[in-house]
């Protein structure tokens, strides 16, 4: 869904342009691991697994950064230890939580995964040219400080 938009309307909607990114990257990777014989995973198995390689390995710190109850996370997770992507183990740190990990399976679906997204980055550089990617990276990958979480702070810096 691209549309022709003046420059206020671009910068008004970011975030249909991000999300349609997301979105290409998404569909793509899906149906690679579909063509590799993997069963469909939902967006929220795969954004479950990105937190989980990044170090978010407790099943209340995945809800927190996901923005999902504690219950929702817990349905995700479970339905991915039936699948045999996870395993749950006592937390070393706090008996009294649970670590959430990566199993063997589970790391060589993240592996292929990880494989399909350097193949659609270089298609998107074939698609888009290597400096727009590039500029897509260094935008992405900069700080933009912590999300906005008091509206009236930030009308005031207007």
């Amino acid at each position: 869904m691209q549309c022709h938009q003046s420059r206020m309307a671009k910068n008004v909607t970011l975030l249909i342009p991000l999300f349609e990114a997301f979105s290409w990257f998404e569909t793509g990777v899906q149906t690679m691991m579909d063509e590799a014989g993997w069963a469909p995973v939902s967006r929220q198995q795969v954004l479950v697994l990105i937190l989980i390689r990044q170090g978010c390995d407790r099943p209340a710190a995945i809800a927190r950064a996901l923005g999902i109850t504690r219950q929702a996370t817990s349905v995700i997770i479970a339905d991915m230890v039936e699948q045999g992507i996870l395993s749950l183990i006592a937390d070393p740190r706090d008996k009294r939580a649970k670590t959430v990990l990566i199993t063997s399976k589970g790391q060589k679906r993240a592996d292929d995964a990880r494989e399909a997204m350097l193949v659609l980055t270089d298609e998107l550089s074939r698609r888009i040219g290597a400096d727009n990617v590039d500029k897509l990276w260094t935008a992405l990958s900069a700080f933009w400080g912590p999300p906005i979480e008091n509206a009236a702070d930030l009308r005031a810096r207007t």
